[in-house]
């Protein structure tokens, strides 16, 4: 069961360091240049998710359950 429900949640350019996004629906969500510093995306659900830009680390990222189709930092899409 998911802890967040913020699907296609529109979140560009917040401040957002360290939050509890464990286990979190962010499929779709748009996360465009947040503020990702320390947020635990255990188990989170990130696929499609629009990261460009946003200041967050790979190993961050790699805790989440999914990243298909998500836009990373770096602009590349995730197969």
């Amino acid at each position: 069961r998911r802890k967040h429900e913020l699907a296609s949640a529109d979140l560009s350019y917040l401040n957002l360091q360290g939050a509890n996004l464990r286990k979190a629906n962010l499929r779709e969500a748009n996360l465009r240049r947040c503020d990702l510093t320390g947020v635990d995306f255990t188990g989170a659900d990130l696929s499609g998710a629009d990261l460009t830009a946003a200041r967050v680390t790979d190993e961050q990222l790699a805790r989440a359950a999914s990243l298909a189709g998500a836009t990373l930092p770096d602009g590349t899409i995730q197969i």
